[in-house]
């Protein structure tokens, strides 16, 4: 393929890093939306005389591709009472957007330079509209460009926003691998899925309304979505349908949409469910087999169906609200239509349920595989770093015609500004995703749709610059199949992918390199593999942070003492590292995330690392490929501390001397050496004084650690390793010793029996609502500030039971939860008798002989989440015989979520209304299927449930509760097979509260990372289950 050579400087990297360090969560924000709040970045006058909007272009959709030289007209409008004459220009101005660290909705817009203008001679009466045509100077470098019309002292508005790309290739492609949404039923036409066209984008996703085939209103549906999918297939667009209820035009129980209910059965709010009565189940199947037959690939764009969009269980967004056999019957439904088209020759896919954690509750929860031959894909939303599905066995090594289940991300729009657009795609991808939708459409163009002076409509794409972006993504990967990350054990982020397929094989000259030295622009830090890695600079900056630190007075401010402690844990994106590749015969080629290049002359070259991501290609030359791989892995990296330094909690009390390990890896390709410091607390520690670490080495050290014992369990550690010119490393992190003390407890409400115990205390800010639940249910509020607490854990065990016991601080009192073992689950449906307001007067009544799936509240869950409860894990099985792969193929483990917790229980109150008493809750153990106990959901064989044998005290003393548990070994043989062969086991406890937010023991430890999967529920933020106890014998 072609490839653009068009210069780019180099320098403008740093205009992207200026802003990434700073941001606040807010909502999505389209561009014209950003355009409007940052005239002021274009010069743009408020009080200007005039108006002005694009009405016609004689370019497609404001896309222009190498060498478009288009003409523009402008409808320009006298706003004033006065007469305009003014020989005016229309400024033609780079700009680009920028994401904010921690914020994924709203980019910050910015200029880049001027390029000239264009004269604009404009006479207009008071209140007269006048169309002018222009033809500006676009520069050839790729990126977006304002059109800003300037009318001297009338004043200056923002007229367009183009962008010039590199160009798409032409064709279809059954299962394309980038994708992005198809605007609203308004909006389509041929500019807005010309875009498409223009960008090389070939993949989308539609909604398209169940309607029977017998309705009045059918034939006109079926004939605008005709309409709508002939212009998706003139565009190369392959589309997959989100099939979901029109509306009540679908027969509905009750003839409407059903919300949840108050106390006294009434209706309230304005999300529900639209899930049509079971007599329409027959003409659905119908249905699925008519648009598969007739619009399904290769006759039409239809890749795929999909059942619902984000079809949660209780309450979601899209009209959802049913229980899970509902779904079930709808989906088989779904499926055998589809079969039944599939004979007749169409290659149409069925999956859906937009999360792996909703795809396991819907499909899986009876332990049975029986879905497995109709999940062609699982569509997933905002699980970054989480694709699971390609972990799970069964569906990788799933025997197919349609192959292994895909991993197809239909909306997780983390990349909505051009430079996170890179490394969002080939991160994506190297998580085993087939698919990615890493971008809302409404960042890369925005429409608008006016009438001519006799009514004909007109419609105007506006180009947003992340959507040069979007094609250098398309033009650089495209089909191209992930191969590896090319550093497993170390940075920087290499993503290789294999060359396009000829003669049955990748090319092997025809393959594409990302690299970026920060994932952290796109990710939480704390979810990425080698978290806790620092610039070279910011490493420097915590020593001497600490060093000030160390020198405050006993009575400094104490917001003093806390701006240094938040100095010394500051991890600022990575903004100037650099990597300096060999390349003697001038055959390798680097691009900007626009895709245009970065000239250098033959020999070494640099690429900058930074949050930001860069194509790299070989000249197609035989054996280029192969040597620019050989580069990469010998290229002299520069900007990171050397060594990643994870440590490790002692596992028997000082008294015994217990060994401090550390795990330190060399994260640079080159060899290092360098000086050793280790302090913890008071103790003496006898570490060497220097250390010398092979390229990518990791080691393990363990050091003689003598002193006394702290009574509260807590030894400050600090570590130092000076490698010279290769920059220090330095780790600050509290340890403690973790320990299972060899004794019988009474199960009594009272702590008495734990005296001595090292205590394991949860302390400071608590865990916020992940960015997977905030984006899945937008309508909801989470308060991330709410207080912070304190609690306590201790760990013993005897021949008969392991203890665990928990003293917690908490403000917000709380009754208890049902009785799990005893739910009800028809209580979360609705009744046979509801109405539709207060006044009672017109009852609603469900119709007879259909079972009432419909919720009425949100479903309880045993995990406990939002309540007064604990959870608490065990990690005890090799990771080479955990039910799920520990990557996916390429990368290494850790590098996103995984299975680390085998044993999962809920320690439950039940509230005085219920029975009284406690419960325990078996949430997973060997055999179970990962699940979260829905109301109505499957039974499996082998199950979760309630604990009969356990002992379970929970208390409250003002403001303090105290947890007391006998877990019997019969529950947990493998914890107990590690302790009897004298093995150290993995276990982590989480407090969760009514009131506030939930705390988790390793929270901020080094040896863990975020790792959804740790405990329930799987879409909220939790730790991975890394902390390592001992056990007395």
């Amino acid at each position: 393929m072609g490839i653009s050579r068009r210069l780019w400087p180099l320098g403008l990297a740093a205009l992207w890093m200026g802003a990434l360090g700073s941001g606040a969560r807010a909502q999505m924000v389209d561009g014209s939306r950003l355009i409007k709040d940052n005239g002021g970045v274009f010069g743009a006058s408020p009080a200007s005389q005039f108006t002005v909007e694009e009405v016609k272009a004689d370019v497609l959709a404001n896309i222009l591709w190498p060498g478009d030289k288009p003409s523009f007209t402008f409808r320009i409008k006298n706003t004033s009472d006065k007469a305009i004459a003014a020989t005016g220009r229309l400024d033609i101005i780079q700009y680009g957007t920028r994401g904010r660290a921690g914020d994924v909705w709203r980019p910050d817009v910015f200029k880049i330079a001027d390029c000239g203008n264009a004269p604009v001679d404009v006479t207009l009466a008071a209140g007269e509209t006048r169309e002018v045509t222009v033809t500006p100077s676009i520069p050839e470098t790729f990126g977006g460009y304002a059109l800003v019309l300037d009318l001297g002292a009338a004043g200056r508005a923002f007229a367009a926003s183009v962008v010039r790309s590199l160009p798409a290739e032409p064709g279809r492609v059954e299962v394309p691998t980038n994708s992005m949404d198809i605007p609203l039923p308004a909006d389509i036409n041929e500019q807005s899925i010309g875009v498409f066209k223009r960008l090389g984008v070939k993949a989308a996703r539609m909604e398209v309304g169940y309607l029977p085939m017998d309705s009045p209103a059918f034939a006109k549906q079926y004939q605008d979505l005709k309409d709508r999918l002939k212009l998706l297939q003139d565009n190369n667009i392959s589309v997959m349908l989100t099939v979901e209820a029109d509306g009540n035009l679908a027969p509905q129980p009750l003839d409407r949409l059903r919300t949840y209910l108050d106390a006294d059965d009434v209706m309230y709010g304005n999300k529900g469910d639209y899930a049509w009565s079971p007599s329409s189940d027959a003409d659905f199947q119908k249905w699925c087999a008519r648009i598969a037959t007739e619009f399904g690939f290769p006759k039409g764009p239809v890749n795929a169906l999909e059942l619902w969009n984000e079809p949660w269980e209780g309450i979601s967004i899209s009209g959802w609200g049913a229980d899970s056999t509902r779904y079930r019957e709808m989906y088989t439904r779904m499926a055998a239509g589809v079969d039944e088209a599939r004979r007749g020759g169409a290659r149409v896919r069925v999956g859906g349920a937009c999360s792996s954690s909703n795809a396991l509750d819907k499909f899986f929860a009876d332990g049975t595989d029986a879905f497995l031959p109709h999940l062609d894909f699982v569509s997933i939303h905002y699980q970054p770093l989480a694709a699971v599905p390609s972990l799970i066995p069964a569906w990788r090594d799933r025997k197919s015609p349609y192959g292994p289940v895909q991993v197809w991300d239909t909306e997780s729009w983390l990349a909505n500004s051009e430079d996170r657009m890179a490394l969002m795609a080939a991160s994506m991808r190297a998580q085993g995703q087939q698919r990615a939708n890493g971008t809302w459409r409404g960042n890369v163009f925005g429409n608008t749709n006016l009438k001519d002076s006799a009514g004909a409509p007109i419609h105007i794409v506006q180009a947003w610059p992340p959507a040069a972006a979007v094609a250098a993504v398309q033009t650089f990967l495209d089909q191209r199949a992930f191969k590896q990350i090319l550093f497993p054990n170390g940075l920087p982020w290499i993503f290789v992918f294999d060359g396009l397929p000829k003669s049955g094989h990748p090319d092997p000259e025809d393959g594409t390199i990302v690299v970026g030295g920060d994932l952290a622009g796109i990710y939480d830090r704390n979810q990425l593999l080698f978290r806790t890695i620092r610039s070279r600079e910011g490493a420097a900056a915590a020593v001497a942070a600490r060093a000030k630190l160390a020198a405050l007075p006993a009575d400094a401010p104490a917001a003093d003492r806390a701006a240094l402690t938040a100095a010394i844990q500051a991890h600022p994106l990575l903004t100037s590292g650099a990597m300096t590749v060999a390349d003697p015969r001038g055959e390798f080629r680097l691009f900007d995330f626009y895709g245009n290049p970065v000239p250098h002359q033959p020999g070494p070259f640099t690429t900058p690392l930074n949050a930001l991501g860069y194509f790299l290609r070989a000249s197609g030359k035989p054996g280029s490929f192969a040597r620019l791989t050989a580069a990469l892995k010998s290229a002299r990296i520069e900007g990171y501390e050397p060594i990643e330094i994870i440590a490790r909690d002692l596992t028997a009390p000082i008294a015994q001397h217990p060994p401090l390990r550390l795990k330190l890896t060399n994260i640079l390709n080159r060899p290092v050496s360098g000086s050793l410091q280790v302090q913890l607390g008071g103790l003496t520690v006898a570490a060497p004084p220097t250390l010398q670490l092979a390229a990518h080495e990791t080691r393990e050290v363990a050091l003689e650690v003598s002193g006394t014992e702290s009574p509260g369990n807590a030894y400050p550690l600090t570590v130092t390793f000076d490698a010279g010119a290769d920059g220090v490393a330095a780790h600050d992190e509290t340890l403690h010793v973790d320990w299972i003390a060899h004794r019988a407890i009474q199960v009594d409400g009272k702590l008495d029996d734990w005296t001595g115990v090292p205590p394991q205390i949860l302390s400071g800010g608590g865990i916020a609502a992940s960015i997977t639940e905030k984006a899945w249910l937008p309508f909801q509020n989470f308060d991330d500030a709410a207080a912070s607490g304190q609690a306590t854990g201790y760990l013993a065990y005897d021949d008969h039971y392991f203890y665990f016991a928990a003293k917690i601080a908490d403000t917000t009192p709380y009754d208890g939860n049902i009785r799990f073992a005893q739910r009800d689950d028809n209580d979360y449906f609705y009744p046979a008798v509801s109405y539709a307001d207060k006044t009672k007067a017109a009852p609603l009544t469900w119709p007879a002989g259909i079972r009432r799936y419909s919720y009425r509240k949100s479903p309880a869950l045993p995990s406990g989440s939002g309540t007064d409860n604990v959870q608490i894990a065990f990690n005890v099985v090799e990771e080479n015989k955990k039910p799920w792969a520990a990557s996916p193929k390429g990368t290494m483990p850790g590098f996103m979520a995984y299975w680390d917790t085998d044993y999962e229980y809920a320690l439950n109150a039940v509230a005085p209304a219920h029975g009284g008493g406690t419960e325990v809750w078996r949430l997973y153990a060997p055999g179970v299927p990962r699940k979260h106990f829905y109301p109505r959901q499957p039974k499996a064989k082998i199950d979760g449930g309630p604990v009969e044998s356990a002992k379970l005290s929970m208390t409250r003393a003002g403001n303090t509760r105290i947890v007391e548990l006998a877990l019997p070994w019969s529950e947990i043989p493998l914890v107990r097979k590690r302790l009897d062969a004298h093995q150290t086991i993995k276990f982590s406890f989480r407090v969760n509260d009514n009131g506030g937010p939930s705390y988790e023991l390793a929270t901020g430890r080094s040896v863990s990372k975020v790792n959804f999967l740790a405990f329930h529920n799987d879409w909220m933020t939790h730790w991975a289950n890394e902390v390592e106890f001992g056990a007395e014998r």
